[in-house]
């Protein structure tokens, strides 16, 4: 890496951890411990339903009223009454000050952000009765009430900073680190490199992905964001929303890992992805409550994380090294007993940090994940600039731009040790009538024709992720990938229809023979096996192409 790079790393991640000291200092250095309390007052004792008692968290199923006596309070502060609600009404010495509204997005009514009843004080409410009718929300939540408070709006946000300073804390480094691991991902997977090698970068783009959507997931859950800028509906629907689109980008980076890529694992990724999309469909028209989708959120959950189980599984059973079975099974372990944890956590107290343990499993999870399959192929990232150019100049065919036979026969040698990922094809095509074109028109519409075949191989072939396009020969060149059956027929006759139609100065339209070979036909084939029988079978194309033409091979 570059030392540069690598200082202004080290700076970011310097000045993040000073602006959080200075934060966590002031929030330290409030007055929260003052004989006073004109801040804070933790308001969770005194609370009476029907002449007894009652310890939070409380649970119910019906309507009922909760009372106590207030402190003294002043003109700045509001009670802060932490609960999942339908409904509520607020008395104050008989009187009402406060009822709950319907909470809307797009004039639809929802029951979503309803957490926290917010209350505004004044000193005149000093010593009197506070009487709250209250209908708690029976959904996956638990009804339950889990806290009470009297503060400002000020005081409120820097308790949470304290409280929360964990998940906060994690949530700030996350987003730091998703941020970078995406645009680093972004741009290796932008440069040429081998199907295992740019698979692995995916993994990481993704990585970088569900990091920043869980740090956006775990801000929204300390309700920092709603005291800081109110709008609690708002704020609740984008938790709800990042926690979907969170086990879809954890999908795509196992995945990713586990090279699943043949078509039905593309059916199972977009059942899931359309299903997500339907959801919150049904949700902006009305259909659905946000709170409801939630709930079958954790169903995806469960769902997406027994697939990854089964990925996981896989991947173990064909691992050839000791270490990698190990790194694999301590990850799953490591991952399973922390969701035990966190699941206990979540029962016992709905206002637990569960949220942070889960989050911190994943990541062990995905760092054993993504170290294996970088062990597994032993991929370097950190290149000189120098090399980098020089590595350039010697795998770029000079006419047409594309990799070279070095480089194409490198790939080769840097997977024949491993097993081929399913749906492998070699596609190799010969340019037909070029010794025609070199010798009535000149060398430089042969050259206009190699050009020409690049630029429509290109146009075929270059958006999948895992395409290798080669020249290696003179109006040789291969294509290497990972697809199914249907989509390199797809490509093929797309790369045959942008032939046909292809015009420059002298080409107007040409053919070639082609050849393919896959794993599909040829399960136990080497790559270097697949490389020669799909060559065979572009001569076999070759020779049909010039017994049908009438054309004279050696003259045309």
């Amino acid at each position: 890496m570059d030392k540069g790079f690598l200082r202004k790393i080290i700076a970011a991640i310097y000045v993040i951890l000073i602006i959080f000291v200075e934060l966590l200092g002031f929030a330290y250095s409030n007055q929260e411990d003052d004989t006073l309390k004109e801040n804070f007052i933790d308001y969770t004792s005194g609370w009476i339903i029907d002449g007894v008692e009652v310890k939070f968290p409380y649970e119910a199923e019906d309507k009922f009223r909760i009372s106590n006596v207030l402190p003294a309070v002043y003109g700045d502060q509001f009670l802060v009454f932490k609960c999942y609600y339908e409904d509520v009404v607020v008395y104050i010495d008989g009187k009402e000050v406060y009822r709950s509204l319907d909470h809307k997005l797009f004039n639809v009514s929802s029951n979503v952000g309803k957490k926290e009843i917010h209350v505004g004080m004044k000193p005149e409410y000093s010593g009197k009765t506070i009487d709250i009718d209250i209908n708690l929300q029976q959904s996956l939540y638990g009804a339950e009430i889990y806290g009470s408070v009297i503060t400002t709006r000020s005081g409120y946000g820097i308790y949470i900073l304290k409280s929360k300073w964990l998940q906060i804390s994690i949530a700030v480094i996350l987003a730091f680190f998703g941020i970078c691991e995406s645009i680093v991902a972004a741009y290796y997977i932008l440069k040429r490199s081998h199907i295992l090698r740019r698979l692995s970068f995916e993994a990481l783009l993704y990585a970088g992905f569900f990091a920043i959507l869980s740090s956006m997931w775990l801000m929204c859950q300390t309700r920092l964001l709603y005291v800081i800028f109110g709008n609690g509906t708002g704020f609740a629907i984008l938790e709800i929303i990042v926690f979907l689109l969170m086990p879809l980008a954890f999908l795509e980076l196992v995945r990713a890992v586990n090279f699943r890529i043949s078509f039905w694992d593309n059916v199972v990724d977009g059942i899931f992805s359309m299903t997500i999309l339907l959801l919150f469909i049904l949700s902006l028209v009305g259909i659905l409550d946000w709170g409801q989708i939630v709930i079958i959120g954790h169903g995806i959950d469960l769902l997406i994380g027994a697939l990854a189980c089964y990925y996981s599984y896989t991947s173990l059973k064909e691992a050839k090294r000791k270490s990698e079975r190990r790194i694999i099974a301590i990850g799953n372990l490591l991952f399973l007993l922390i969701c035990l944890v966190a699941l206990a956590m979540y029962i016992n107290n709905i206002d637990s940090n569960y949220n942070v343990i889960i989050v911190v499993g994943l990541i062990i999870y995905i760092s054993t994940q993504v170290g294996v399959i970088y062990k597994r192929i032993g991929i370097r990232v950190e290149e000189q600039e120098e090399l980098v150019q020089a590595r350039e100049f010697a795998y770029t065919d000079e006419l047409t731009h594309l990799t070279n036979r070095r480089y194409f026969y490198e790939e080769l040698k840097a997977i024949e040790d491993k097993e081929l990922v399913k749906d492998t094809s070699v596609v190799f095509l010969d340019v037909n009538r070029l010794k025609y074109y070199n010798d009535n028109y000149g060398h430089d519409a042969g050259d206009e024709l190699l050009r020409a075949t690049a630029e429509c191989l290109n146009g075929a072939f270059e958006d999948s992720s895992t395409a290798i396009i080669s020249r290696i020969g003179g109006d040789e060149f291969v294509v290497m990938l990972v697809a199914s059956e249907t989509e390199l027929k797809r490509r093929i006759d797309k790369f045959n229809t942008i032939a046909k139609t292809w015009c420059g100065k002298v080409i107007n339209g040409f053919t070639a023979s082609i050849g393919v070979a896959s794993t599909r036909d040829y399960p136990d084939a080497s790559a270097e096996e697949l490389c020669k029988i799909a060559d065979d079978n572009m001569l076999i194309d070759k020779s049909k192409f010039y017994s049908q033409s009438g054309h004279e091979r050696r003259k045309n």
